[in-house]
C-alpha cells in the first residue's frame, strides 16, 4: 500500500469514526445503522465494511485502540521512584486523551460504554498503585487502596469535565493541575 492510500485510508476511517462520534451524542449504539455513518461520513456503505464488520466491531476496534495506547503509555512510565515523574505520564495521557476527545467524550456520555471507562481505569490501578504507594512510602495499605480509588475517580472527572467543557486548557496544563491535586489536594487551587 503506498503512502497516499495509507492517508487516504486513515482520512476515510476518520470521518467514519467522526460519523459514529457525532451520532452517539444523539443516541445509543444499538440504535445506529451502517446506513446512517455512511451518509454521514459520505462514503458509500462498501467502504465501512473494507474496514468494520459491524457498527458493534468498529466501536470496539476504536476504544482497542485507544486502550492499547493508553495501556503503552502507562508501561512507558511504570517504576516511578518519585514524584517528579508523574508530569510526563499525565501529560501523555492528557495528549492521547486530545486526540481523541471526540470519541473519549462519547464514550464517557450517556450513550458510550461504561466498561470503556472500567479498562482504563483497570490499567491506572494494576499498573500504578504498587508505584505509587512506593512513591509516597505508604504503610497503611487498606487505607490507600481508599484514597488512590479517591484519585482515580477524580481524575477521571476532572478528565471528563475537561473534554466536556470545551477542552480550554492544554493537555500540559491540565497534567499540572492533575499533578497538583494529587501530591497538594485542595491546596492545588487555593
Amino acid at each position: 500500500m503506498s503512502e497516499n492510500e495509507d492517508r487516504r485510508v486513515r482520512k476515510t476511517k476518520k470521518l467514519i469514526q467522526g460519523a459514529l462520534a457525532q451520532l452517539l451524542t444523539e443516541k445509543p449504539l444499538s440504535a445506529i445503522s451502517v446506513r446512517e455513518i455512511a451518509e454521514l461520513a459520505d462514503i458509500n456503505r462498501g467502504t465501512f465494511y473494507l474496514h468494520y464488520r459491524d457498527i458493534y466491531d468498529m466501536a470496539r476496534q476504536l476504544q482497542d485502540e485507544i486502550i492499547e495506547k493508553f495501556d503503552r503509555i502507562v508501561d512507558s512510565h511504570t517504576h516511578r521512584e518519585s514524584t517528579d515523574e508523574l508530569f510526563p505520564l499525565l501529560a501523555e495521557l492528557f495528549g492521547l486523551l486530545a486526540e481523541n476527545a471526540q470519541f473519549v467524550r462519547v464514550m464517557a456520555s450517556k450513550n458510550g460504554d461504561a466498561a470503556f471507562l472500567d479498562k482504563l481505569n483497570n490499567i491506572i490501578r494494576e499498573k500504578c498503585l504498587a508505584d505509587a504507594r512506593t512513591m509516597l512510602n505508604i504503610s497503611n495499605t487498606d487505607e490507600f487502596e481508599y484514597f488512590y480509588d479517591y484519585i482515580v475517580s477524580g481524575c477521571i472527572g476532572v478528565c471528563h469535565a475537561w473534554l466536556t467543557g470545551g477542552m480550554k486548557e492544554s493537555p500540559a496544563q491540565m497534567a499540572g493541575f492533575v499533578e497538583r491535586m494529587m501530591l497538594h489536594g485542595v491546596q492545588a487551587v487555593s
